[in-house]
């Protein structure tokens, strides 16, 4: 090892992180991290793995025992590498180096080069590892020689900038340039994320560099680009070019929090929708009444795990009196459709039924009135509930005749049965502090191939999509926001197979539906919106759209 290596890496007792995104890359990955080590000998290592089939985390955690410097992360499947390379730098930032130094797994970026970009990384500096500048040169032909020419000239012509190359991630950023970025800004999830990096740095006055480099092409697997990050890259820059010429104004730096994740418990999180007018309601339960859907358009913030995907507000951010704000609920708007709910429940009732031969004893967490329970007991189960609104489990039993406790499952578990057949719980997964507690404890109800049927949202969806923050149910009450993969990941963790998922229909009179629709859209109507409802015929409907499901999964033994 030179003495110019060793001074690149560590000129200034400089803290640095080589960050490294893989997938499927067993082939690749050890002699890499070899190579790594021997030109940054000091520099820390952080590997994130999307979940590769091929073998190549076990040969990272074979890494791990011989270098103490390197840093692996396992993601539950394929995020993409726009992902991974913003957990890199909010990983970066939130470790407190100085340099972060990404790279390819591939070895399409060679190792040797690193010495040579780090010697030109500073303070407010960008350096590039470049293809096309003076020096550089490729060993992509035909077609990918040419996309890879086209996105470079398109970056250079949308972004009016001089650099020769902006779609390789061998380069080198400083930290404290980061820490100023507006990084909520970047959307992007696949490679169009590193030239709007690029242009979030430069908009923010850094300087951008390049250092020629040979870009291989890679020896061992094939690569992992699909043809729709072409389209999307094409739009990402159309949006940058539009951003340029209309001067926008940078937006103000990310603030990173320190809460865990509430399924993985990594702390590398993201935030997606800030919060608004937050401080007004988290005090009061009526924030937190089924029915406060439209009622007001506060919603909390909402942050997205780079570790596992799953969208939550951190638990800084739930109010601490959450369980006495639950048990304080008091809705008497959840009264005015009871008709159309126990359709709901009994359209819910006859899908379990399709799983359970024999009917047999039931638990309902979250029973809330009782109408459930109720259903189940006159359809041949033996049901009973839990429910942490007094109010609400009162009228479960004064009214409904059913036997529905007060409180949480912990402070009922001396009134309960050992165990059930089948445990409910509908709508209650996405108001739960620690889901995956959660579905351990309800899980604890159950014998080994007992069953535990739930509805939560699924935010993964059209609606939610195109209505982002206007959506409906982003709102207070609601802390976790889960997709397909979520749920599945979840039920996994907890020792749950996922049997099934479909679509999940509320149904509801059409005044009610009139009424809450209006208020959902504009708030400010909803007294107006209350009033002409009164005159709406009182028809019945199933309402659906796809963001809300109904899940069964079994215990395994």
């Amino acid at each position: 090892m030179s003495a110019e290596t060793v001074k690149a890496t560590r000129r200034a007792d400089r803290r640095i992180l080589i960050f490294v995104a893989c997938y499927n890359e067993v082939g690749n990955i050890s002699a890499l991290l070899d190579a790594i080590v021997a030109v940054a000998p000091t520099a820390d290592i952080l590997v994130v793995d999307d979940s590769s089939p091929d073998g190549t985390w076990e040969v990272l955690q074979d890494k791990r025992r011989q270098y103490i410097q390197l840093t692996t992360v396992r993601r539950p499947r394929k995020l993409g590498v726009g992902s991974a390379h913003k957990y890199g730098v909010r990983y970066a930032i939130r470790e407190g180096y100085d340099l972060l130094l990404t790279m390819d797994a591939d070895f399409s970026h060679d190792p040797k080069y690193i010495p040579a970009i780090l010697a030109e990384a500073g303070p407010n500096i960008f350096v590039t590892g470049s293809r096309y500048c003076e020096g550089g040169s490729c060993d992509y032909t035909g077609y990918r020689n040419f996309v890879s020419r086209a996105g470079n000239v398109a970056a250079r012509l949308a972004l009016g900038l001089n650099l020769k190359e902006y779609t390789t991630f061998f380069r080198a950023l400083d930290v404290q340039s980061l820490r100023a970025l507006p990084l909520r800004e970047l959307k992007s999830s696949g490679y169009a994320y590193g030239v709007q990096l690029i242009f979030l740095l430069w908009r923010n006055g850094v300087a951008l560099k390049e250092v020629p480099i040979h870009f291989a092409d890679r020896v061992h697997g094939r690569s992992k680009i699909p043809k729709v990050q072409i389209i999307r890259s094409a739009v990402d820059l159309g949006r940058l070019a539009f951003q340029r010429l209309f001067r926008r104004k940078p937006g103000t730096p990310e603030r990173l929090v320190p809460d865990a994740c509430a399924i993985c418990g990594d702390r590398v999180l993201v935030g997606k929708y800030a919060a608004s007018r937050r401080a007004e309601t988290t005090s009061d339960a009526r924030a937190f009444r089924c029915t406060s859907v439209g009622t007001s358009r506060s919603i909390p913030a909402v942050y997205v795990c780079l570790a596992c995907g799953h969208q939550q507000v951190p638990p800084s951010q739930i109010p601490e009196c959450l369980e006495t704000l639950y048990a304080d609920v008091v809705d008497e708007t959840y009264l005015r459709n009871l008709a159309a709910r126990e359709k709901t429940f009994r359209r819910s009732l006859r899908r379990i039924d399709e799983w359970f031969p024999d009917k047999g004893s039931m638990l309902d967490v979250g029973a809330f009135c009782g109408l459930f329970v109720r259903e189940a007991i006159d359809h041949g189960w033996t049901a009973e509930g839990v429910e942490p609104s007094r109010w609400a489990a009162d009228y479960a039993r004064r009214q409904m005749g059913v036997r529905v406790f007060d409180g949480y499952l912990a402070a009922n578990r001396a009134r309960l049965q050992p165990t059930y057949d089948a445990v409910v719980s509908w709508d209650v997964l996405e108001h739960v502090r620690d889901p995956l507690a959660f579905v351990k404890e309800c899980g604890g109800f159950l014998q080994p191939g007992g069953m535990f049927c739930f509805s939560s949202l699924d935010v993964d969806t059209w609606f939610p999509r195109l209505l982002g923050r206007r959506w409906p149910w982003l709102m207070e009450m609601h802390l976790h926001y889960f997709d397909r993969h979520g749920i599945r990941h979840l039920l996994d963790l907890a020792g749950f197979d996922l049997v099934a998922a479909e679509t999940y229909p509320h149904y509801a009179s059409l005044p009610y539906i009139f009424e809450r629709g209006i208020g959902a859209i504009a708030p400010a109507l909803a007294p107006a919106a209350r009033s002409i409802a009164k005159l709406v015929p009182r028809w019945t409907l199933a309402v659906s759209f796809g963001d809300v499901k109904l899940y069964a999964a079994r215990k395994r033994a």
